[in-house]
């Protein structure tokens, strides 16, 4: 289990370094867009006002544009809240922080993806 954990980590430090760096070069090229779908997608709840100010800051002082990175969240939720990617993103042990449960489906999503995370964490993994 501990194995399990460590691994499950890391994977995530990797992922999450990945995203921000790539975040960096999207608001370098002012794609706010294109930071919010990612984000959405990724099933992480929408970044704060200062978080983008933040973001901005560290890509060189680009200006945040709110409504793009709005619509763009708003896509990519819509693709990570699909009931068909719920069992799949437990399974691969990643973590439901709640952004789908004001949707029509969330209860569904929510179900379906602690169905792929119990067996997630109860797979037989060796390494």
């Amino acid at each position: 289990m501990l194995k399990k954990s460590l691994v499950s980590l890391v994977a995530l430090m990797v992922v999450g370094c990945a995203f921000v760096g790539d975040a960096e070069s999207l608001v370098k090229k002012g794609d706010w867009q294109a930071v919010g779908e990612q984000d959405g997608v990724r099933g992480i709840p929408s970044r704060s006002m200062s978080d983008l100010n933040e973001l901005a800051q560290r890509a060189g002082g680009q200006n945040v544009d709110v409504s793009d990175y709005e619509s763009g969240y708003a896509e990519g939720v819509d693709r990570y809240c699909s009931l068909n990617n719920a069992y799949d993103i437990g399974l691969s042990g990643m973590q439901y922080l709640g952004v789908c449960a004001n949707r029509p489906d969330g209860l569904r999503f929510q179900m379906q993806w602690q169905r792929g995370f119990e067996d997630f964490q109860s797979a037989d993994q060796t390494f």
